[in-house]
């Protein structure tokens, strides 16, 4: 918790965004819903925890809404799961991540199935500026397993991109750009991020979000925020740590649950970005453990800090601007 409180302190000075907010409508707030790590192919209940979010992002009447990948693979047996997606009637934006190609799929076949016209691209929306990477790039000495890499085409392309806009730009990715164990080009990456100004040496990127973790945390790199948002389903575990949450027959079904600890309910969040006011804000999202926790099985990691494991996703708010 201290951490996440230093980190709040460090964002509230360190994120300003040029003054004024480029390009945003006044008096419009745009509401972005967005969820990451379903996990269809893994978890047992994924369609009743994208439905959950569709049917309260419509209800909420949501501008747009953007999964982040480890969604699912493009076989003939999830077509409803995408139809859930797509029932949103509104812009809906995909991230590659690395578990959308399991079984042998190139990644053409999960654009495809998805209706992806491009694995990485850019977009405006409500006067501000997006970009979705793809983060599962290989690189030139790949040895096998899941790739978490941003090749230099495609850093070349980003460049270009945030050249050309002259908007304020949120950044999405499955891979972390900030945990160092991740993308493997991800300083190359933030170079760019980092170098994109206005004409008054403002930031134009103000945040960064992945998925990928399944973690709550944030932190800021040289005045840009880097923002995990928590899976919507469970944090993985591991054979190490194998145990059952799930009643025997549902078991059986889904044997990959064991090796995880599942949250009872779904987390997603809507991301505000209020052009008026110049911030921009993450909605806090709780769920608790189906059976026992991590914590209760012992769980320890080299990788990431234990205590941001946990089934929520931490409200922020930013301010970034004056209108």
């Amino acid at each position: 918790m201290k951490n996440r409180r230093n980190f709040l302190k460090a964002l509230a000075a360190t994120s300003l965004l040029p003054l004024p907010v480029l390009g945003a409508e006044k008096g419009k707030t745009l509401r972005i819903g967005v969820i990451t790590d379903v996990h269809k192919d893994i978890i047992h209940d994924a369609d009743e925890r994208l439905k959950t979010f569709i049917d309260t992002m419509t209800a909420e009447k949501v501008d747009a809404v953007i999964q982040m990948g480890d969604f699912c693979t493009p076989k003939p047996a999830n077509k409803g799961f995408i139809d859930i997606f797509n029932s949103f009637q509104g812009p809906k934006f995909h991230v590659l991540g690395n578990h959308d190609t399991d079984g042998g799929f190139k990644r053409e076949q999960t654009l495809a199935f998805w209706g992806m016209k491009e694995r990485y691209y850019s977009f405006d929306l409500g006067g501000f500026h997006f970009v979705v990477l793809d983060s599962n790039d290989r690189p030139a000495d790949f040895k096998g397993g899941y790739p978490s890499h941003i090749a230099d085409d495609q850093i070349e392309w980003l460049k270009a991109d945030l050249e050309k806009t002259t908007l304020n730009t949120f950044v999405f990715s499955h891979h972390s750009l900030e945990v160092p164990v991740c993308i493997a080009s991800q300083e190359k990456v933030r170079a760019v991020l980092e170098a994109a100004k206005t004409s008054d040496g403002k930031h134009k990127v103000a945040a960064c979000f992945n998925g990928h973790w399944h973690i709550d945390h944030s932190r800021v790199i040289n005045g840009i925020p880097y923002h995990h948002v928590n899976s919507a389903a469970y944090y993985w575990l591991g054979d190490k740590y194998k145990h059952e949450s799930l009643p025997p027959e549902l078991s059986k079904q889904f044997p990959t649950v064991a090796l995880t600890a599942p949250y009872t309910k779904p987390l997603f969040t809507v991301l505000e970005i209020d052009g008026a006011a110049g911030k921009f804000s993450t909605r806090g999202s709780k769920s608790s453990w189906l059976g026992p926790s991590p914590a209760e099985l012992g769980f320890t990691s080299s990788a990431i800090d234990v205590a941001t494991v946990r089934p929520e996703i931490t409200p922020v708010s930013t301010t970034f601007g004056k209108a």
